[in-house]
C-alpha cells in the first residue's frame, strides 16, 4: 500500500501548487499517513478497484472539503496503475484551479452546456498521475439546469469509465442543492465534519438532506484539532499541516459509526 522509498523523497517547491496538498510536499508526515489510512478503507471497500466516482459535501462552507478533495485525489495517484481524477464541481465557489495553479476553464459547466469537449476540459497537473477538471462558466445558466440536462448523465458515465477514481468537490450540503443532484451520479459521497466548527444541528441536517435524495454516504470524515487554536479555521498557509485529528467514519458500519 506505501509508495516504494524513493517516492518518499521530498519534492520541490512547485510555483503556484498550494502547499496544503500535504501527500504532495510531505510525504512521509503524521497526515499523508492519516491520508493513505483512508485510501485503505476506500479500497478495502472496492477490492476489486472498480471504477468509483465519490463527491465530497460538508456541511457548511469553509470545513476543509476542497482541500480534501485535492490530497485524497494526490494519495490514490501515488497508486501508478490507478487513473485518478479531480474535478470542481463547485460552480459558485471554485477554489481547486487555483490550488493547483492550473487555468479555470474550459471545464464541467463548459462540457455540461456543451461549449466544450471531454477532451478540451482535462488537464494534467503537476502531481504525477492526476488530472483535473475545473469548473468552468456556467456563462449565467443556474447550476441545477446544467446538473439535470441530459449532457450531466453522459458526462458521469465516461468520467466513470476512463478512471478508476474521480472525486468531486461539490458545494456544502446545507446551502444548495447541487450536491443532492451530483450525488446521484455518484457512488457515494463523504461528508467532511470540522472538529471545532461543525455544529452537531449542521452536520445532522446536511446527512438528514444526503438522505432525503438517497445518496449512499460513504462515510464522515473528521478532521481539526483537538482545541480551536487563536480562532483559525481559514483555508491560507499550512493548513494542512494543523490536522492533529484526522478519523473516519464509515456509516455501513452498525451503530453510529465506528471510528478507525
Amino acid at each position: 500500500e506505501k509508495p516504494p522509498v524513493e517516492a518518499l523523497e521530498a519534492p520541490a517547491v512547485v510555483e503556484g501548487l498550494a502547499e496544503s496538498l500535504v501527500p504532495f510536499y510531505e510525504r512521509s508526515s503524521l497526515v499523508t499517513e492519516q491520508y493513505r489510512s483512508l485510501r485503505t478503507r476506500l479500497h478495502s471497500a472496492n477490492p476489486n478497484y472498480e471504477h468509483r466516482i465519490v463527491a465530497i459535501t460538508s456541511a457548511v462552507p469553509k470545513e476543509g472539503k476542497s482541500v480534501t478533495t485535492l490530497n485524497l485525489g494526490c494519495i490514490l495517484a501515488e497508486i501508478r496503475h490507478l487513473r485518478v481524477l479531480v474535478v470542481d464541481g463547485d460552480f459558485r465557489r471554485s477554489s481547486l484551479a487555483h490550488m493547483l495553479n492550473q487555468p479555470t476553464g474550459p471545464g464541467l459547466a463548459d462540457v455540461l452546456a456543451g461549449d466544450a469537449t471531454f477532451e478540451q476540459v482535462v488537464q494534467s497537473t503537476p502531481i504525477p498521475n492526476l488530472n483535473f477538471i475545473p469548473a468552468g462558466s456556467t456563462k449565467g445558466r443556474s447550476a441545477a439546469e446544467l446538473l439535470t440536462a441530459s449532457s450531466a448523465q453522459a458526462a458521469f458515465k465516461r468520467l466513470r469509465d476512463e478512471y478508476h477514481y474521480t472525486i468531486v468537490d461539490t458545494p456544502p450540503a446545507t446551502t444548495v442543492t447541487d450536491v443532492g443532484i451530483i450525488g446521484q451520479m455518484c457512488h457515494g459521497v463523504i461528508v467532511i465534519v470540522r472538529l471545532h466548527r461543525t455544529h452537531e444541528a449542521a452536520a445532522k441536517r446536511a446527512v438528514r438532506l444526503l438522505q432525503v435524495n438517497n445518496i449512499p454516504i460513504v462515510g464522515c470524515l473528521l478532521v481539526g484539532r483537538d482545541a480551536p487554536a487563536s480562532g483559525y479555521y481559514g483555508y491560507g498557509y499550512g493548513y494542512g499541516y494543523r490536522y492533529n485529528y484526522y478519523r473516519y467514519y464509515d456509516t455501513n458500519s452498525e451503530g453510529d459509526g465506528k471510528k478507525n
